[in-house]
């Protein structure tokens, strides 16, 4: 398989690209600098709300991507240009607040609606609001995302409430309700329609089950060795691990 016309590289953060800690080593900088320095344009995909990532991991790691997938493909923006943005009404998002047992954050344009339980130093940063509450009182903002704990199978979500879709994880027992055309892969064909960039010539790199549909249409999809055994199987390629620079290892074996 043929490396080398790789135009976009796309990687998840958490347990991909970043190591346990949330940070990246000094090669894997290295190794993104050199793959700048070949043409070659570097995204995050993340289930992350953006300011996170550009408030939060961008100065914590010196990187910064030049296409940004944020919120489980709810907003793609392109040199900080919105090129996609699916939200959800305040409407559906009020009703869903009654669905679950435990709701842990409301991510909207301007502020996260937090659980006092779910709070913690990386939400107060910049210039997002981060409200305290027990979800009693209504929202009257559209929304990127509804996070916690429910019951309800995420089947059950999606039947009562079309328009949106949900998310479960891995490794943390929550799920994230995202607007139905919200994923990974609907944010990444938009990007690469604005960018005219091929998904063959795209190479992706994730570990959980909301990387599996980016990394089966990708040119390239490359999982990490601690990734589930869903996200390894719809692999063409697995690298080592993230606490061991897995993306950046392949990256200089593969592309250079």
């Amino acid at each position: 398989m043929n490396t080398k016309g790789i135009k976009l590289l796309v990687t998840d953060l958490d347990n991909t690209l970043l190591r346990s800690d949330k940070t990246v080593s000094d090669y894997t900088v290295q190794v993104l600098e050199r793959v700048r320095s070949c043409g070659i344009l570097i995204a995050f995909a993340t289930a992350r709300d953006f300011r996170f990532v550009t408030e939060y991991i961008t100065p914590r790691t010196g990187i910064t991507p030049d296409i940004l997938i944020a919120n489980n493909g709810a907003l793609a923006c392109c040199d900080g240009v919105e090129i996609c943005k699916k939200m959800i009404p305040s409407k559906t998002i009020n009703a869903l607040m009654a669905k679950f047992r435990l709701v842990r954050c409301v991510s909207t344009e301007d502020a996260y609606y937090l659980s006092g339980a779910y709070s913690n130093d990386h939400w107060s940063i910049g210039m997002k609001a981060t409200i305290i509450t027990d979800f009693s009182t209504e929202i009257t903002e559209t929304a990127f995302y509804i996070d916690g704990n429910t019951d309800i199978s995420t089947l059950s979500l999606e039947n009562d409430y079309p328009g949106v879709r949900a998310v479960s994880y891995s490794d943390i027992d929550i799920i994230t309700v995202v607007h139905h055309e919200a994923t990974k892969l609907n944010a990444l064909n938009a990007v690469k329609n604005a960018l005219n960039i091929q998904l063959s010539e795209i190479a992706s790199f994730g570990d959980d089950y909301n990387d599996i549909e980016v990394i089966k249409n990708s040119g390239f999809g490359i999982a990490v060795a601690n990734a589930i055994e869903e996200v390894k199987a719809a692999s063409d390629f697995i690298c080592d691990t993230n606490d061991n620079d897995g993306v950046a290892k392949w990256l200089a074996k593969n592309v250079f």
